[in-house]
């Protein structure tokens, strides 16, 4: 681990005082973008992430994928991240998100630690994350999304037919479900932002968590791609209020986004006490610049670590390429298959 060791030098002395927190941070990494977006993650952690910067960090791999590369192997021994190959019988292994809940099935089952927290490969520690500890009165922690295209504000909203099907899962109508205020200004029902939540692993919620996945999707409460697509985020709270957790919402500061359809985000006065960036599509080409100029004001030390690195991109290796690309094909049409026994098509929109 002498990564770290040089990584954290100038903090050596304060983080020797403070003890970090009794928690295992888990993320998904497959062949492709998912690895050099890990990487940087992981990466960001180990330099600017305070007392939690030696967290013990899991790298799950939990459906088919090609190989990882070499490269990536080599600098996830740098960052002390370890690597868990596991092989889940999962009829809904197509859904983009599915991966995330059984990776946190698989190191639940295998830690010690008090706290599991999830963490996206499109997030960034841009200081010492502020409010991830659970107190002894709290089980989950997470931040609240924006009203997005599930959202629902409520009983006129146009998605809350979808909520009050969502609600019925667990015994409940929609009117049930607690309230939840955005950062962008939205009085929503009950619904989390996935990219990153802290639980008390002995509830057992990443198995529960699951378990309610398959049940949404074997129950076909969505009626559209977008209600798919986004379920996990919908099927996160839903657990939550089943199992009865103690729940606090995380401030903006721990989970604040940064991308292409919040463009007023792109503003260096509202991310100066940020600590947990999250940046979405903002490492890409063409929104790079807006990302670099945004960190200037309060994250000078960020741009300068991330302003060598360039915008992230794939791997290169047409032969892995080709084999995502045809895992890519089979999973759309599991995916197609599995949308017409619903009665919709994929077509939806983004517009907000």
């Amino acid at each position: 681990m002498s990564y770290l060791l040089d990584s954290a030098i100038q903090a050596q002395d304060s983080r020797a005082t403070r003890k970090p927190p009794s928690m295992t941070v888990v993320v998904c990494i497959e062949s492709g973008i998912l690895e050099p977006l890990t990487l940087r993650m992981v990466d960001s952690l180990r330099r600017f992430g305070g007392r939690f910067a030696n967290l013990e960090v899991v790298a799950v791999t939990p459906r088919l994928t090609p190989p990882l590369a070499r490269e990536t192997h080599r600098r996830m021994a740098e960052l002390g991240i370890k690597h868990l190959r596991v092989f889940p019988n999962n009829p809904y292994g197509w859904h983009h998100y599915m991966n995330k809940a059984e990776a946190i099935v698989a190191v639940e089952e295998r830690v010690t630690t008090e706290a599991i927290a999830w963490v996206d490969s499109d997030i960034l520690f841009v200081r010492e994350p502020n409010s991830l500890e659970l107190s002894p009165s709290v089980d989950f922690l997470a931040s609240a999304p924006d009203a997005g295209v599930i959202g629902s504000r409520g009983g006129t909203d146009p998605n809350d037919p979808f909520w009050g099907r969502s609600a019925a899962l667990i015994g409940k109508v929609a009117d049930d479900l607690p309230w939840l205020q955005t950062g962008d200004g939205h009085r929503i029902r009950f619904y989390w932002n996935a990219g990153l939540y802290v639980y008390r692993r002995s509830t057992r919620f990443g198995r529960e968590f699951l378990a309610d996945f398959k049940t949404f999707l074997d129950r076909h409460v969505a009626r559209t791609h977008s209600q798919v697509h986004f379920m996990d985020q919908v099927v996160l709270g839903l657990t939550v209020l089943r199992l009865g957790l103690a729940w606090q919402a995380l401030q903006d500061s721990s989970n604040f986004p940064v991308c292409s359809y919040l463009p007023g985000n792109y503003d260096g006065a509202k991310i100066m006490d940020v600590s947990v960036l999250h940046f979405h599509d903002s490492m890409e080409p063409q929104l790079w610049s807006k990302l670099m100029n945004t960190l200037v004001p309060g994250h000078p030390q960020i741009r300068e670590w991330l302003e060598p690195q360039g915008p992230v991109a794939l791997p290169s290796s047409i032969p892995w390429s080709l084999a995502r690309e045809v895992l890519r094909m089979v999973r759309g049409a599991r995916r197609r298959l599995y949308y017409a026994r619903s009665g919709f098509t994929k077509a939806w929109s983004m517009s907000r």
